[in-house]
């Protein structure tokens, strides 16, 4: 069952977790044509099987958080940890996605900033790791302000790595 978590504000900049009205919303910037090149599987996706992944595998899972990122009360973008393992304190981050509209304006920088202090302070996750396109030079150099490291390269990605005391406080 899924863990409840609380609203993370900062500022005009609030994460919350996925709720199904938001379902739509989200497909929509996953199936961009844009957006959609830099996910493993970039095939465009169905609302039934994005409905379905909500309800038989995001609902049930311990072990994953998809955070919808709202600005100013609108809908903005979404970010992700998964893959908890809570024993080692580890997991993995991103899904990153920005509304069309909205891209440019630094809100996933943001977001990805109130992630991390989601992950040390209330997952209380000592690593996290994340896996991008090797292309993927705008999300590269994100990750790296936010003071991720390269730690392996493989069939075109670019696995980074990020430890809570090596973390950023910006």
């Amino acid at each position: 069952m899924k863990r409840s978590l609380p609203s993370f504000d900062e500022g005009a900049m609030r994460l919350r977790l996925i709720e199904e009205s938001d379902l739509h919303e989200t497909l929509s910037w996953r199936n961009r044509d844009e957006a959609r090149v830099w996910f493993k599987t970039s095939t465009p996706l169905t609302y039934e099987q994005h409905a379905n992944w909500f309800h038989q595998r995001y609902q049930p899972s311990e072990t994953d958080f998809l955070f919808v990122v709202e600005a100013d009360g609108k809908l903005v973008g979404q970010a992700s940890v998964y893959g908890i393992d809570w024993q080692n304190r580890t997991a993995e981050v991103g899904r990153f996605l920005v509304d069309a509209d909205q891209a440019g304006r630094g809100h996933i920088g943001r977001a990805c900033g109130v992630l991390l202090d989601i992950c040390w302070h209330t997952l209380n996750l000592d690593y996290v790791f994340l896996e991008v396109i090797e292309t993927n030079e705008r999300a590269i150099h994100l990750y790296r302000k936010h003071g991720f490291s390269e730690e392996q390269r493989y069939d075109g990605l670019i696995r980074m790595g990020l430890r809570k005391k090596q973390a950023r406080t910006e």
